[in-house]
Protein backbone atom coordinates (compact mmCIF):
# COMPACT_ATOMS: atom_id res chain seq x y z
CA UNK A 1 0.00 0.00 0.00
CA UNK A 2 2.82 2.39 0.79
CA UNK A 3 4.22 1.92 -2.73
CA UNK A 4 0.90 2.87 -4.33
CA UNK A 5 0.89 6.24 -2.62
CA UNK A 6 -1.62 5.28 0.07
CA UNK A 7 -0.97 5.48 3.77
CA UNK A 8 -2.81 3.60 6.44
CA UNK A 9 -4.13 5.54 9.40
CA UNK A 10 -4.64 8.83 7.58
CA UNK A 11 -8.06 10.35 6.97
CA UNK A 12 -7.52 11.42 3.37
CA UNK A 13 -5.93 9.50 0.55
CA UNK A 14 -3.30 11.34 -1.45
CA UNK A 15 -2.23 10.70 -5.03
CA UNK A 16 1.30 10.96 -6.39
CA UNK A 17 0.90 14.69 -7.03
CA UNK A 18 0.07 15.27 -3.33
CA UNK A 19 -3.49 16.27 -4.15
CA UNK A 20 -6.43 15.05 -2.16
CA UNK A 21 -8.22 12.29 -4.09
CA UNK A 22 -11.55 12.45 -2.25
CA UNK A 23 -13.17 14.83 -4.77
CA UNK A 24 -15.61 13.81 -7.46
CA UNK A 25 -13.98 12.64 -10.67
CA UNK A 26 -14.96 12.45 -14.29
CA UNK A 27 -17.88 10.24 -15.23
CA UNK A 28 -16.02 8.03 -17.72
CA UNK A 29 -12.35 8.80 -17.25
CA UNK A 30 -9.68 8.61 -14.58
CA UNK A 31 -9.17 12.39 -14.35
CA UNK A 32 -9.98 14.49 -11.33
CA UNK A 33 -8.74 17.71 -12.86
CA UNK A 34 -9.62 21.17 -11.61
CA UNK A 35 -8.26 23.01 -14.63
CA UNK A 36 -10.54 25.62 -16.16
CA UNK A 37 -10.24 29.01 -17.77
CA UNK A 38 -10.79 32.02 -15.53
CA UNK A 39 -12.95 34.84 -16.85
CA UNK A 40 -11.90 38.42 -16.09
CA UNK A 41 -13.49 40.00 -13.03
CA UNK A 42 -14.81 42.97 -15.04
CA UNK A 43 -17.87 42.08 -17.06
CA UNK A 44 -17.56 44.99 -19.50
CA UNK A 45 -15.77 44.58 -22.81
CA UNK A 46 -12.07 45.50 -22.78
CA UNK A 47 -11.26 48.98 -24.06
CA UNK A 48 -9.24 47.60 -26.98
CA UNK A 49 -12.29 45.86 -28.49
CA UNK A 50 -13.54 48.31 -31.11
CA UNK A 51 -16.34 46.27 -32.74
CA UNK A 52 -19.90 47.33 -32.15
CA UNK A 53 -22.62 44.99 -30.88
CA UNK A 54 -24.45 44.95 -34.22
CA UNK A 55 -21.27 44.02 -36.12
CA UNK A 56 -20.58 41.12 -33.75
CA UNK A 57 -24.18 39.87 -34.10
CA UNK A 58 -23.91 40.09 -37.90
CA UNK A 59 -20.67 38.08 -37.87
CA UNK A 60 -22.27 35.47 -35.60
CA UNK A 61 -25.23 35.11 -37.99
CA UNK A 62 -22.95 34.85 -41.04
CA UNK A 63 -20.84 32.14 -39.40
CA UNK A 64 -23.96 30.25 -38.31
CA UNK A 65 -25.30 30.31 -41.87
CA UNK A 66 -22.01 28.77 -43.00
CA UNK A 67 -22.80 25.84 -40.69
CA UNK A 68 -20.49 26.50 -37.74
CA UNK A 69 -21.44 25.34 -34.24
CA UNK A 70 -21.72 27.97 -31.46
CA UNK A 71 -18.37 26.99 -29.91
CA UNK A 72 -16.66 27.18 -33.31
CA UNK A 73 -18.20 30.63 -33.82
CA UNK A 74 -16.68 31.76 -30.53
CA UNK A 75 -13.25 30.43 -31.51
CA UNK A 76 -13.45 32.15 -34.91
CA UNK A 77 -14.47 35.47 -33.36
CA UNK A 78 -11.64 35.18 -30.83
CA UNK A 79 -8.94 34.25 -33.34
CA UNK A 80 -9.95 36.28 -36.38
CA UNK A 81 -11.68 39.35 -34.94
CA UNK A 82 -10.05 39.68 -31.50
CA UNK A 83 -13.29 39.39 -29.49
CA UNK A 84 -12.40 37.71 -26.19
CA UNK A 85 -15.94 37.20 -24.87
CA UNK A 86 -19.05 37.72 -27.00
CA UNK A 87 -21.16 38.15 -23.89
CA UNK A 88 -19.07 41.08 -22.62
CA UNK A 89 -19.38 42.87 -25.99
CA UNK A 90 -23.03 42.14 -26.84
CA UNK A 91 -24.59 41.42 -23.47
CA UNK A 92 -25.87 38.07 -24.82
CA UNK A 93 -24.31 34.67 -25.33
CA UNK A 94 -23.79 33.26 -28.82
CA UNK A 95 -26.59 30.70 -28.57
CA UNK A 96 -29.08 33.33 -27.39
CA UNK A 97 -28.16 35.56 -30.35
CA UNK A 98 -28.66 32.58 -32.67
CA UNK A 99 -32.04 31.77 -31.11
CA UNK A 100 -33.16 35.39 -31.49
CA UNK A 101 -32.32 35.25 -35.20
CA UNK A 102 -33.83 31.79 -35.69
CA UNK A 103 -30.46 30.16 -36.45
CA UNK A 104 -30.07 27.96 -33.38
CA UNK A 105 -29.27 24.29 -34.04
CA UNK A 106 -32.10 21.79 -33.50
CA UNK A 107 -29.93 19.54 -31.33
CA UNK A 108 -27.81 20.97 -28.49
CA UNK A 109 -24.15 21.00 -29.47
CA UNK A 110 -22.86 18.55 -26.86
CA UNK A 111 -25.64 16.09 -27.71
CA UNK A 112 -24.85 16.42 -31.43
CA UNK A 113 -21.18 15.55 -30.95
CA UNK A 114 -21.96 12.63 -28.64
CA UNK A 115 -24.34 11.20 -31.25
CA UNK A 116 -21.70 11.76 -33.93
CA UNK A 117 -19.18 9.84 -31.82
CA UNK A 118 -21.64 6.99 -31.24
CA UNK A 119 -22.34 6.75 -34.98
CA UNK A 120 -18.59 6.60 -35.71
CA UNK A 121 -18.04 3.85 -33.08
CA UNK A 122 -21.01 1.87 -34.43
CA UNK A 123 -19.62 2.15 -37.98
CA UNK A 124 -16.25 0.91 -36.69
CA UNK A 125 -17.94 -2.00 -34.93
CA UNK A 126 -19.68 -3.06 -38.14
CA UNK A 127 -16.24 -3.68 -39.67
CA UNK A 128 -14.51 -4.91 -36.49
CA UNK A 129 -17.00 -7.11 -34.67
CA UNK A 130 -14.48 -8.49 -32.17
CA UNK A 131 -13.40 -5.10 -30.85
CA UNK A 132 -14.67 -5.49 -27.29
CA UNK A 133 -13.18 -2.21 -26.07
CA UNK A 134 -15.07 -0.22 -28.70
CA UNK A 135 -18.26 -2.02 -27.75
CA UNK A 136 -17.71 -0.99 -24.13
CA UNK A 137 -16.95 2.62 -25.15
CA UNK A 138 -20.12 2.67 -27.25
CA UNK A 139 -22.12 1.64 -24.19
CA UNK A 140 -20.55 4.51 -22.22
CA UNK A 141 -21.19 7.07 -24.97
CA UNK A 142 -24.79 5.97 -25.42
CA UNK A 143 -25.44 6.09 -21.69
CA UNK A 144 -24.15 9.67 -21.72
CA UNK A 145 -26.51 10.44 -24.60
CA UNK A 146 -29.48 9.04 -22.65
CA UNK A 147 -28.50 10.96 -19.52
CA UNK A 148 -28.10 14.20 -21.47
CA UNK A 149 -31.40 13.62 -23.26
CA UNK A 150 -33.12 13.28 -19.88
CA UNK A 151 -31.65 16.63 -18.82
CA UNK A 152 -32.56 18.43 -22.06
CA UNK A 153 -36.13 17.11 -21.91
CA UNK A 154 -36.41 18.40 -18.37
CA UNK A 155 -35.23 21.91 -19.30
CA UNK A 156 -37.38 21.82 -22.49
CA UNK A 157 -34.46 22.06 -24.94
CA UNK A 158 -35.63 18.82 -26.55
CA UNK A 159 -39.25 17.82 -27.13
CA UNK A 160 -40.65 15.36 -24.58
CA UNK A 161 -41.17 12.77 -27.32
CA UNK A 162 -37.53 12.88 -28.54
CA UNK A 163 -35.76 9.56 -28.25
CA UNK A 164 -32.27 8.42 -29.24
CA UNK A 165 -32.49 5.43 -31.56
CA UNK A 166 -29.15 4.06 -32.76
CA UNK A 167 -30.63 2.93 -36.09
CA UNK A 168 -31.71 6.46 -37.04
CA UNK A 169 -28.86 8.31 -35.32
CA UNK A 170 -26.77 8.70 -38.47
CA UNK A 171 -29.60 10.77 -40.01
CA UNK A 172 -29.44 13.18 -37.03
CA UNK A 173 -25.79 14.04 -37.63
CA UNK A 174 -25.69 13.85 -41.44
Amino acid sequence: LKQQGLELGTTSLRSDANRVVGEMGRMYGPGKGIASSALPYRRKAPTWVKMKTEDVCDHICKLAKKGLAPSQIGVTLRDSFGIPQVRSVTGNKILRILKANGLAPTLPEDMYFLIKKAVAIRKHLDKNRKDKDSKFRLILVESRIHRLARYYKRVKSLPATWKYVSATASALVA
